[in-house]
């Protein structure tokens, strides 16, 4: 079984995890949300507010490019002041994702 601790590792060293990080948070945002790139709602689900904006606009231009910069990716590993990369606190929820399509196989 998939730990978060694994999750992590993932999106440290492999760029295709963070591409496919962001498609699954946007996904997990509301279609309002997705369509003004920002959180309405404080649900715990896709982006919080302060990555919405940068997080649907970067999903929107993989989804046009069918690619993301290594800038684009390297702005997710960014460490915060805790030590942890940006991406790294959505790991309860790509946690969460994984988890629910290893039950449905």
């Amino acid at each position: 079984m998939v730990t978060k601790e694994q999750i992590i590792q993932l999106l440290q060293n492999n760029d295709k995890a963070v591409i496919r990080a962001l498609i699954v948070l946007n996904e997990r945002q509301t279609e309002e949300e997705q369509t003004k790139e920002m959180t309405k709602f404080h649900n715990g689900r896709g982006f919080r507010p302060c990555h919405a904006r940068m997080g649907t606009s970067m999903a929107k231009f993989y989804f046009r490019n069918q690619y993301l910069t290594s800038k684009q990716i390297s702005y997710w590993r960014v460490l915060d002041k805790t030590g942890k990369m940006r991406i790294a606190i959505y790991a309860g929820q790509l946690l969460e994702v994984a988890l629910a399509k290893q039950t449905n196989i």
